[in-house]
């Protein structure tokens, strides 16, 4: 890595100063190298070519032609070099953000990954722009294909690591982007549900997009070479101690669980529900809510205000699917609060229905692990 960042230019450590209205007009260009970026990834390299045409900035032409042709990163560099001679710093600031926008293009980066790295040449404040620009973008795209279920042993593999979803983390991070997303395009909706999260808000997002474009380029014979390679990183961990699978243990939540504390939830007290809520974190509730019928989930984020609501809805999006075992105790958990808040509640025990929702509280607080 030291070696690495030896031969890095100087220039691209250094901070460059440029004006807002420059910026701006920078993050319109990195905008419209990742549209290209995202047309050429569907319609083919002949897309660079017709771009590179009409494009009047000499520097991203020339690299657009390069880039069209099949020519490497060190052949882009040297033509970009040749457009660096002493430029003012507005001037220096596009070629870099040109350079890396392009250098993404050479090794086939993903358009959204491309718009990240050309707006941190901008900053922070760019860079948390261009998060918010790609998901614009994804709330308008049109509704993905059905799934392509390649016949194997990977979704129950990938079910298995995320028991502990550290474990799936080093499998796919070892397997590497291009393994990963091959082999979760053979896989059902629930293989990548899992592995989403585990990417980051972004990553997830560029993950699940590649699997997609992926699913309709493959054949199912190369989708399950993928997928056997995955599974060889994967037992080849294993068998060096870097992660362990599951097991018997099952992601699958006890019913009778799910039955009693829904019910508990729907019979509850609305005050006494908002006062066991108070100040409850949002990854914690969200955690108890997947061992929960969908008209609690309902019953839940109606008795919290608003902006509290939405943080306990990102942290459901954001949250993996947890082992049964996980389930039970933040179910438990969530029932031991409620039940500390009854106490102090006026109306406790004096409600029939109340009476039944605590003891069904009870017995879900009690609930023995071993049911998991």
């Amino acid at each position: 890595m030291i070696a690495a960042l030896a031969r890095a230019r100087g220039r691209d450590w250094e901070a460059l100063k440029a004006s807002r209205q420059k910026k701006d007009a920078l993050f319109d260009l990195a905008a419209r190298i990742a549209l290209l970026a995202e047309r050429s990834r569907q319609q083919g390299i002949s897309v660079l070519a017709e771009a590179a045409e009409v494009e009047r900035r000499k520097a991203l032409r020339a690299g657009l032609e390069l880039v069209a042709a099949g020519r490497d990163a060190e052949e882009l560099d040297r033509v970009l070099d040749a457009e660096s001679a002493e430029p003012d710093p507005g001037s220096a600031l596009e070629l870099r953000l040109v350079r890396a926008g392009l250098r993404g293009l050479v090794a086939g980066e993903h358009p959204y990954t491309l718009m990240r790295r050309m707006s941190a040449q901008l900053g922070l404040e760019y860079f948390d722009k261009a998060e918010a620009w790609i998901l614009g973008r994804i709330k308008r795209r049109r509704p993905r294909a059905e799934d392509l279920v390649v016949p194997g042993e990977l979704p129950d593999v990938v079910r298995d690591l995320a028991l502990d979803p550290r474990f799936l983390e080093r499998a796919l991070r070892a397997a590497g982007r291009e393994i990963a997303a091959a082999s979760l395009a053979g896989c059902p909706r629930e293989s990548m549900e899992l592995a989403k999260p585990l990417y980051g808000r972004i990553g997830g997002i560029v993950i699940e997009d590649d699997a997609a474009f992926l699913r309709s380029r493959l054949s199912g014979d190369e989708i399950a070479q993928a997928q056997a390679a995955f599974l060889e990183i994967a037992r080849g961990l294993e068998e060096r101690g870097d992660l362990r699978f599951g097991g018997e243990e099952s992601l699958e939540a006890d019913p009778a669980f799910i039955v009693e504390l829904t019910k508990a939830i729907m019979t509850l007290d609305a005050e006494l529900l908002r006062s066991a809520l108070r100040g409850l974190a949002p990854a914690s509730l969200a955690a108890a809510m997947q061992g929960m019928e969908p008209k609690a989930h309902d019953r839940i984020l109606a008795a919290l205000p608003k902006k509290e609501a939405k943080r306990v809805l990102d942290a459901i999006d954001e949250a993996p699917p947890l082992s049964a075992r996980a389930v039970v105790e933040a179910g438990s958990r969530l029932a031991s609060l409620v039940l500390a808040a009854a106490e102090k509640h006026p109306a406790a025990g004096k409600s029939p229905l109340l009476r039944s929702a605590l003891q069904r509280l009870e017995r879900v607080a009690s609930w023995p692990r071993s049911k998991s």
